[in-house]
């Protein structure tokens, strides 16, 4: 009897053992992509059908997701016109376009609507939106998208946060904080780890910046970055929840691609506000070698473009 229960504890352990080690292996999941660059017929990588696909494809791809994130690289030409393609695409199949972007904040969205309803031009948002004090970036690479949401009958909109309120939240300066701006300070999350292991090292630069408080200036900028993607996170969802109506109501939220590459910016803290179904949209450049490694994890598809 105990040699029997002694065998029957071992064929456990034994199928245990096997089991764990076929999960293991089927969890074994290559992270990049090789693309023989010579051979490339298109310029769009989806890692939901692990092939290149067409422009028109992509759009086909993203019909059951009401709201799509796109990240960019600012100031590039290239990305910005994949963009504005895209954007014309979905227009074409009869979608209606909401774009948010962070180069406004909410409070500009009464003169975003005076410009999609036709009461001012391109021109007078520039001037109105004071661009050229704002940003260093090329107005000529977004003029385009806007008024391709324009044309389309589509709406715009601002999820930024003014650098105002960042700059208090940076370098905590709590007695100038609204109540508003305490309980958002309060309620970060800067404990995402795969997320602070991704931003970081593009933070090393600051410390060569003039020091502004004791407080370690990677810390301090980490926690702007949190910000930033929470805010936008937030304001998307507020959206989200007043435009999505119906099967042809697309949200589209546009912003840098360190926002939503991998999920871990404005994407995760949109899916803690919202249930709506989400697709990501990023980039990468290329030079000249003969091959080229995607990351799979990267976004829902991937535009890449040559130097």
């Amino acid at each position: 009897m105990k040699i029997h229960k002694i065998k029957n504890i071992a064929l456990l352990v034994g199928v245990a053992i096997f089991l764990s080690a076929c999960s293991t292996k089927s969890l074994e999941v290559n992270p990049k992509f090789i693309a023989d660059r010579d051979s490339l017929e298109a310029n769009i990588f989806s890692n939901k059908q692990g092939r290149f696909i067409s422009l028109f494809e992509l759009a086909k791809e993203v019909e059951h997701y009401p709201v799509i994130f796109v990240g960019d690289y600012h100031n590039t030409k290239q990305t910005h016109e994949f963009f504005n393609d895209f954007l014309q695409k979905l227009a074409k199949k009869g979608y209606n376009l909401h774009l948010a972007n962070e180069w406004f904040y909410p409070e500009h969205n009464e003169m975003l609507k005076l410009y999609t309803d036709g009461y001012i031009n391109s021109v007078e948002l520039r001037e109105r939106r004071n661009w050229d004090k704002f940003t260093r970036f090329d107005w000529g690479l977004v003029e385009p998208l806007y008024e391709s949401v324009k044309h389309s009958n589509g709406k715009l909109y601002g999820i930024n946060i003014s650098r105002e309120s960042r700059a208090k939240i940076s370098l905590r300066e709590f007695d100038k904080m609204s109540k508003k701006e305490r309980e958002f300070f309060d309620n970060l999350d800067l404990n995402v780890t795969a997320h602070k292991a991704l931003v970081m090292p593009y933070l090393d630069h600051c410390e060569k910046m003039p020091k502004r408080s004791d407080e370690p200036c990677r810390e301090r900028m980490y926690r702007v970055q949190v910000t930033w993607d929470t805010y936008m996170a937030k304001e998307s969802a507020k959206i989200a929840q007043e435009v999505i109506k119906t099967k042809k109501d697309k949200l589209i939220i546009f912003a840098g691609a360190m926002h939503m590459e991998y999920g871990l910016g404005i994407p995760l803290r949109f899916a803690r506000l919202s249930n709506l179904p989400f697709y990501i949209i990023s980039n990468m450049q290329y030079g000249d070698e003969k091959k080229l490694e995607i990351k799979k994890q990267k976004a829902d598809s991937i535009f890449l473009y040559q130097k």
